[in-house]
């Protein structure tokens, strides 16, 4: 099935064959993970949130009209179910704040995160190299505001396209670039800042 395309297995899928739905499990599970890992920075928390967004994409599977890709959809799902779980947290007490805390110290997290790491985005996140570095980033992320965060976590992290993030974000795609921008600035501005206080 690794030849068929996702409207393929989706058809498929609708027409009872499980087999289908296991290959775009398969095919996205890691990314879902990844993503559920940056927001809740815990890897248990993320396999757990990753099996109940899969479970409602099949129970909803049905409702998906095709109107975007298959992926943008899982995204919103997956997005939604991270925010959901951080109020819950919220609620608790407990902090939540997206970061990269865990990829420093947990030798069982999603290695699907080089994009930020090798710093492959031209602006604020090139040539992070060092833990350090990492752990200023850490500081510049949390100092954005929720949507700022979304746009760099979709886009720089997950380098998805400025149309996708606009479709999961439900915004306009001049919405997205303003965002991106603003938050790519912030984040050099801070990481310059906090550099120099740390030659300081």
């Amino acid at each position: 099935m690794a030849d068929e395309n996702d409207a393929q297995l989706v058809d498929r899928c609708r027409r009872g064959e499980a087999e289908a739905f296991d290959a775009l499990v398969e095919r996205y599970q890691r990314r879902v993970i990844g993503l559920c890992f940056r927001h809740l920075r815990s890897y248990e928390e993320a396999c757990d949130l990753a099996q109940e967004v899969f479970t409602q994409v099949f129970q909803h599977l049905r409702d998906f009209e095709g109107k975007s890709s298959f992926s943008t959809w899982l995204y919103r799902i997956s997005l939604n179910a991270c925010y959901n779980r951080q109020r819950y947290f919220r609620s608790k007490g407990r902090d939540t704040v997206t970061s990269l805390d865990g990829l420093l110290e947990r030798r069982d997290a999603p290695a699907d995160t080089s994009p930020l790491m090798a710093g492959r985005d031209a602006g604020a996140l090139e040539n992070l190299e060092t833990a350090e570095d990492l752990r200023l980033l850490r500081q510049a992320l949390a100092s954005l505001d929720d949507d700022q965060r979304k746009v760099v976590d979709l886009v720089d992290i997950e380098e998805l396209s400025y149309t996708e993030a606009a479709s999961i974000l439900k915004v306009p795609i001049n919405t997205v670039r303003s965002r991106l921008s603003r938050a790519r600035r912030q984040l050099k501005e801070k990481l310059v800042r906090l550099r120099k206080r740390l030659g300081d």
